[in-house]
This record gives structure tokens, sequence and C-alpha cells, in this order.
């Protein structure tokens, strides 16, 4: 009887590990769905989301941020590319991107500095939104933190920009310059 009880659970476990590999191999063929969104991607922040809060040793101000994503790889669910953000016009920063979704459309990003004695990272939640149109839109959370006395935090959408799109040639936030002119600042 043991015997039986054994085969049974055994038998279980190839079943239920069957289906998780099923299961795992499908969210990342789903996870290709996004594609479309990612090829030779330009990502900006549009006008009614630039608004975000600066903390600075013991102040907290509001601060319009732009941030331009450019996606330069998209692969089963995983993305990289650069990512270049103007604080209220006049603060840069550029960082590396990297980045995943699931096939629910859930991301997370780790953007990293690329300096090797810099230890400090921005990390970014949120969602990728598809239209049945195809049009994509992020709704992302970032939070950045720096030597733990000043910091930033920014809810916004993230819309795809392309040559001769207005966001494109006219970027909020930027004194009215385009992306290619935004991005020689850096």
């Amino acid at each position: 009887m043991r015997y039986k009880i054994l085969i049974f659970i055994l038998l279980s476990n190839i079943s239920l590990a069957a289906h998780a590999i099923k299961s795992t191999t499908n969210s990342v063929t789903a996870g290709d769905r996004y594609e479309s969104c990612f090829n030779n991607a330009t990502w900006v922040v549009p006008q009614q989301t630039l608004l975000a809060y600066l903390y600075d040793n013991g102040n907290i101000t509001p601060v319009n941020d732009q941030t331009v994503w450019v996606i330069s790889t998209y692969n089963k669910g995983y993305f990289a590319g650069q990512s270049y953000t103007a604080i209220d016009v006049s603060t840069l920063s550029q960082r590396y991107l990297i980045g995943s979704i699931t096939a629910e459309g859930r991301v997370f990003i780790t953007f990293y500095s690329g300096i090797s004695t810099s230890t400090d990272l921005v990390t970014g939640i949120g969602t990728l939104n598809v239209k049945s149109s195809g049009q994509c839109a992020f709704i992302m959370q970032m939070n950045s933190g720096q030597n733990g006395v000043s910091g930033l935090t920014h809810g916004s959408f993230m819309v795809p920009a392309n040559p001769g799109d207005a966001l494109y040639n006219n970027l909020p936030g930027t004194n009215n310059m385009s992306v290619p002119q935004f991005l020689a600042q850096f």
C-alpha cells in the first residue's frame, strides 16, 4: 500500500513540475507581446506628469522631472537602454537601465550610474499598458536616494515619442527642446 501512495505522490509532483514549466514557458512567450513597444523605442514624460518631489537635507521641493528612456534591446520580457533626466531643466543625470516585464505587464527597472564608485541606485516599478490599437504607455513610480540625505520621487506616465511627433519635437519641461537637442546635453 505504501508503494502505491509513493507512486501517487511521485506522479503528482511530476505533474505539478510539468505544469510549472508550461506556465513559465507561457509567461515568457506571452511577454513577447510587448516586443513592439520596445522596437527602437524612445520614451518621454508628458506635460501632465512632470511634477516630482525632491528631498534634500530635510526640505521637500516640487520640481519638474523630464526623463527620456532610449531602449536599445528587448528579449523575452527583458529590456535595457539609457535614461536621461533633467530636473528643472538644469540638473542633468544619465544612467543605464535594465528592466523586466511580466506577462501581466508588471514592470521593474533598476537604473545604474555606470560609475564604479557610486552605489546609488534608482528603482522603478509600474505597469506597461497596451491599448487595442497597439499604443503602449508605462505608468511608473521612480524613487532615488543619494547618500541618505537627498532623493527624488516621481510618479509618471512614460509614453513613446517618435521623430515627427509633437512630443519628440517639443519635449515638455525642456524650454522647447526636441528629443535630439535634449540628449545632446549629456
